[in-house]
């Protein structure tokens, strides 16, 4: 029978009990059990259409908790009833909005940070769960750290990321935009997680496709170089007075011949280097996290024999990298960013470091990845496919999959019929042929000796 629940029945007995509040002054749901440990909870209880079953709501426990604060509480949830409202889902954005309120946008990319670099198991071995966070993402968030480090979390709307878009936008670093906008994306859906809850919707929505800034790269094709322009960058490296050292010049000629990407040339390791072939790891393949990506098994033409011959000719024969680093790195390789800004350089750069390779040779705008492109572009020319010269780029294929012959199982290491049976080797094969003809080289083949 409901009682109006006071302090007296605040008491331990011998078993637990349940009171229901009534009354004149009661209010209807509203009940406490007591135990004989001497634990008096307040609930809030009703009954739920859709189940047809009484749903009990934790208000909380005696002393925090009087009857009548607990009464006043109760009076609440059952106006949130009478509404038509979830007592659940009410209590549940409270509770975020609460945590949120109390957690700063500088506090959780703290969080975040170690998040990401927190040290995770990938098939290519023990590394960061985000590999890329202290080259891009930890920079990608400067911008946005300065305008709200100290502001909550859930005070950040869309208007205010949208002000930062275009701001950076306005800069003329459209790419940047991008690259900030998305990293914002990716935070706001990681606070957004049941473990943390520092935001209840992602302010960072998906923006209209007309409204993105476009890109230089989504207006240019890239550079590919000329014939005079191809003999000048090859003949200009082997002078003494070119900027870089011979090992980084050799490592950009090797991107040439392979087409491989400079930051796959510079992972290249001595044990992993066989007379027909160079095998990359997975760990320095770019699309391996394919769940199908294998390690890439790149077949080397006469060029890049003769290329790799001289680079262990230079230093110790028996060290680990093909291209390695400088001694403060340890034992690290070079790195891609590392040659991209030797072929940049300019004395008229602030806080130069010298004249580089572009500058010295007298080339206008060359990037690492236009020795690729070119590469490419002779291939075309030559006759071959797109799908060929995929191939030959290590591109996945149209299914986002790596393409099947970069794999080791399909690489046949003894050739059985008259012809190559990788497309790849007759490629790379007429590609070195097509660069000794541009660049007047011998086509006979040249002896290394070893330092």
């Amino acid at each position: 029978m409901p009682v109006f629940i006071t302090e007296k029945h605040l008491v331990a007995g011998s078993e637990r009990k349940t009171y229901s509040d009534g009354g004149p002054k009661g209010q209807k749901g509203l009940a406490l059990r007591t135990t004989p440990n001497g634990v008096f909870t307040f609930y809030y209880q009703h009954l739920n259409p859709s189940t047809g079953k009484r749903d009990w709501h934790v208000i909380g426990t005696y002393p925090e908790w009087t009857p009548a604060r607990a009464r006043a509480e109760a009076t609440r949830l059952a106006g949130l009833v009478a509404g038509g409202k979830s007592i659940k889902l009410t209590r549940r954005v409270a509770a975020a909005l609460a945590r949120a309120e109390g957690v700063t946008f500088q506090q959780a990319f703290d969080e975040y940070a170690d998040y990401c670099t927190e040290l995770v198991d990938r098939r290519w071995g023990r590394v960061p769960r985000k590999e890329t966070f202290d080259k891009n993402i930890r920079y990608a968030f400067t911008r946005p750290l300065e305008w709200w480090g100290k502001r909550a979390m859930c005070e950040i709307t869309s208007g205010d990321i949208n002000e930062l878009y275009k701001a950076i936008v306005a800069e003329g670093k459209p790419a940047q935009a991008n690259n900030v906008r998305g990293q914002l994306g990716t935070f706001f859906v990681w606070a957004m997680h049941d473990d943390r809850k520092y935001v209840t919707a992602n302010p960072c929505t998906k923006m209209l496709e007309d409204d993105i800034a476009v890109e230089k790269a989504d207006t240019e094709d890239g550079r590919v170089l000329t014939a005079d322009e191809l003999r000048t960058f090859w003949h200009g490296l082997d002078r003494k007075a070119c900027p870089g050292s011979r090992l980084a010049r050799l490592a950009l000629k090797l991107s040439l011949v392979t087409v491989l990407r400079t930051g796959e040339c510079v992972k290249i390791e001595r044990e992993n280097v066989r007379p027909e072939s160079v095998t990359l790891p997975l760990a320095a393949v770019k699309g391996r996290r394919s769940k199908k990506a294998r390690s890439v098994i790149q077949p080397l033409n006469r060029l890049a024999r003769e290329i790799l011959g001289e680079v262990f000719s230079i230093g110790d024969p028996n060290r680990r990298w093909a291209f390695p680093g400088k001694e403060e790195r340890g034992d690290e390789h070079m790195t891609q960013q590392g040659l991209g800004r030797l072929m940049a350089r300019r004395t008229t750069h602030k806080g130069h470091q010298g004249e580089g390779i572009c500058e010295y040779l007298g080339l206008e705008d060359v990037t690492p990845h236009d020795l690729r492109r070119t590469a490419a572009c002779i291939l075309e020319q030559l006759g071959y496919d797109d799908k060929t010269i995929g191939k030959v780029m290590t591109h996945k294929t149209a299914d986002k999959e790596a393409a099947p012959v970069t794999r080791e199982r399909y690489l046949v290491p003894v050739q059985i019929i008259a012809r190559p049976v990788d497309v790849r080797v007759k490629a790379l094969d007429d590609l070195d042929a097509a660069l000794r003809e541009i660049l007047g080289l011998s086509s006979k083949p040249r002896l290394v000796k070893a330092a």
